[in-house]
């Protein structure tokens, strides 16, 4: 079993180049896979973008985001969830006064290779010390 923990405070560091962290390490044992924390500020905007051939399962952990596609809106708060095929665009957009932390986890693609990884070194998994 892979434990993670979510820290839903906003990350301060910009070196990670935006509000997107992908949470499973290098050597991680995922193949398929891809666990990326997403924080939107309050009263901010993710403007409309694709994730290439990445299929999407987007969760809410804390606050509220509308996603929208072309196929319609859907409000995430903390355990409901919208999914989105692959090569659809998504914006992702907070109205409140607080921010709004989700999880998505993507299908692996070329997209999600070049996403800033978590610090964590290994999976936490019995007999791997990926």
């Amino acid at each position: 079993m892979f434990g993670m923990t979510i820290d839903t405070a906003p990350d301060p560091d910009t070196a990670t180049g935006g509000p997107a962290l992908r949470l499973d390490p290098a050597g991680g044992p995922f193949r398929a896979l891809a666990a990326v924390r997403i924080q939107v500020p309050a009263g901010a905007t993710i403007p409309a973008h694709a994730h290439g051939t990445s299929e999407l399962l987007l969760t809410g952990v804390t606050g509220t985001v509308e996603a929208l596609c072309g196929c319609g809106a859907k409000t995430v708060t903390a355990g409901s969830f919208a999914m989105l095929p692959a090569g659809k665009e998504i914006t992702l957009v907070n109205q409140g006064t607080e921010p709004a932390t989700v999880l998505a986890v993507f299908s692996q693609s070329e997209f999600t290779e070049g996403l800033p990884r978590a610090a964590a070194k290994g999976c936490g998994c019995q007999g791997h010390d990926g």
